[in-house]
């Protein structure tokens, strides 16, 4: 029994509405910390004509080789500037990872399986995220991908093709975020060197080659980068994204052993059900003296993908995202499986089934909580969104039931595309009603900059601190809005007493402003007020534009 959708105008319809849950939300406004950065590098790149080392304010953590921000450069140049051209790299990245699964991936794990394995992860709930939240994983994952199934396919059935592309991965991976692709490769290499019968194969493969050929993008770029500034950016990158992430947690990214399983449990949720079946198959069957050959791939996929972080002590849900297509593939073997198994008789689907349950129970009464829930004095959102939370996780939670029940009466068909449907569903309402209801408050400085610019284009606006928050200067610089720093409390007098500065605050130092003024009996008012949220802190703030003097236009006195 085949599972899959079988007729065309059914595939392209999944796809379609796969394609709007992916799509949706590429238009909000961009996020902080990494995505504003990212974005802000590609702008500064093409204004400034440093290709080199990434630069803006308050980005400088952010920095990374450069292949993220060179995709989002070329964005800008065929979309424009705005928050869909950010994103869209991400979006083909995805795409392309998805292809490679469907396509590349059916001369080792067969058709079924693969095309199984791709509907699994267009259906994934964290992947999608790497698109409306523009960071440099989901451009990784695809080199990842494209590298490892090109050393599995040479493994096979060598030849000098696989090799080409494992070069292109490997280099690609490299330019995007260094070490992670040569942890996933070297890792697996290591494996079949120490375990697999195919080891002989890698005399053949000749990685002594292929790596430093790989190396060659990364090392050109980092010697002209190394030539602009001495050195500085390329020793600060190797200390901050290879050092402190091996020997210590980042900025408190931090998690105990099972922080990854926990978030696959969650990135995968809609076919839970069938995981630990999945799991068990793999590891029970297993022969270390007579290894088959998928089997032993995808058990090094998963270590040198996923288990290898689980010993680091700094953390964040897409370090390990490089397993995501074994899971996917493990998963598809599973799918392509189903017909044959009883979910009333056999322990491991029982136990997957009671676990998906589980989980679709709580995300479903947790959401509208979470929605519920206080954010410091005030609430992220309304009652209409906490209405729509409300929808969201009864229809989540329905939807689950509705798998549950298919499993158990062996109607196979209608619980795979039950599965897809509460995969689209949950993201479709997550990403076209709850974050959209909250696009002002998240999107404040964005709010700000487009105030600034219909209305006091010409003048200076002072930042009276470091913000911390990169979108600002980025949306201030794209609507052309000339800005600088002025975090010295004593002098906000001196400096405001220019009639083309505006000082911008928010609640933060509102107070300690108000408290330097009254002293100097300084006279201003608040030419702009604005709510917002700052999504990395989870903290609600206001926005305050002030202006010396006293209110000169009725729209002005109201705003005080």
């Amino acid at each position: 029994m085949d599972l899959l959708p079988k007729h065309k105008y059914e595939t392209w319809m999944w796809v379609l509405l796969l394609g709007i849950a992916w799509l949706a939300g590429t238009g909000l406004s961009v996020w902080d910390q990494d995505e504003s950065a990212y974005a802000a590098f590609a702008w500064q790149m093409r204004e400034s004509g440093n290709w080199l080392v990434p630069e803006f304010l308050w980005s400088e953590i952010h920095r990374k080789t450069p292949f993220h921000f060179w995709s989002i450069a070329v964005s800008y140049a065929l979309w424009g500037v705005n928050e869909f051209a950010v994103r869209f790299p991400a979006f083909l990245a995805s795409v392309g990872t998805v292809l490679l699964l469907r396509y590349r991936a059916v001369a080792v794990f067969g058709k079924p399986t693969a095309q199984a394995a791709a509907w699994v992860l267009a259906a994934n709930l964290f992947l999608p995220h790497l698109i409306k939240i523009s960071v440099t994983d989901a451009s990784l994952l695809f080199f990842e991908t494209l590298a490892v199934l090109s050393l599995i396919r040479f493994f096979q059935q060598p030849r000098s093709q696989e090799q080409l592309y494992f070069v292109i991965g490997t280099a690609g991976g490299l330019l995007v975020k260094g070490p992670p692709v040569l942890i996933l490769s070297i890792g697996m290499l290591g494996l079949i060197l120490l375990f697999s019968p195919e080891r002989k194969k890698i005399i053949a493969f000749h990685p002594w080659l292929l790596f430093p050929l790989a190396a060659l993008p990364l090392l050109a770029w980092g010697r002209m980068a190394w030539q602009t500034d001495d050195g500085a950016f390329i020793r600060w990158m190797i200390d901050w994204y290879t050092v402190s992430r091996v020997n210590n947690e980042v900025l408190g990214q931090t998690g105990p052993p099972g922080y990854y399983l926990a978030t696959i449990l969650i990135a995968f949720l809609p076919f839970v059900p069938l995981l630990p079946k999945a799991f068990q198959q793999l590891f029970s069957r297993y022969s270390w003296r007579h290894p088959q050959f998928k089997q032993f791939m995808l058990i090094a996929w998963l270590i040198s993908g996923w288990l290898i972080y689980e010993l680091l002590k700094s953390k964040l849900p897409a370090y390990a995202l490089g397993a995501y297509p074994a899971l996917a593939l493990l998963l598809g073997q599973q799918i392509s499986l189903l017909p044959t198994y009883n979910f009333r008789r056999q322990n491991w689907l029982r136990a997957g089934l009671l676990l998906y349950l589980l989980l679709c129970l709580a995300l479903g009464l947790g959401l509208p909580f979470a929605a519920a829930a206080p954010v410091g004095d005030g609430f992220l959102f309304d009652n209409f969104g906490i209405n729509m939370a409300r929808f969201t996780g009864i229809g989540f939670l329905f939807l689950g039931i509705m798998t549950a029940v298919f499993l158990l009466r062996a109607q196979y068909e209608l619980a795979f595309r039950s599965m897809l449907a509460q995969s689209i569903f949950f993201l479709g309402m997550g990403w076209l009603v709850l974050m959209p209801g909250i696009e002002k408050l998240r999107g404040a400085t964005k709010e700000v900059a487009s105030f600034l610019a219909a209305n006091h284009p010409e003048k200076t606006l002072l930042l009276s601190r470091n913000f911390h928050l990169p979108s600002l200067p980025f949306y201030l610089s794209t609507q052309a809005i000339s800005y600088e720093e002025a975090t010295d409390a004593s002098r906000w007098q001196q400096q405001l007493a220019h009639p083309e500065a505006l000082l911008l605050l928010n609640s933060s130092n509102f107070g300690d402003f108000q408290s330097a003024v009254s002293q100097a009996q300084f006279d201003y008012h608040i030419v702009y007020e604005q709510a917002g949220w700052i999504s990395d802190k989870g903290q609600l703030t206001t926005w305050y534009v002030v202006q010396a003097g006293r209110p000169t236009t009725e729209t002005e006195s109201a705003a005080e």
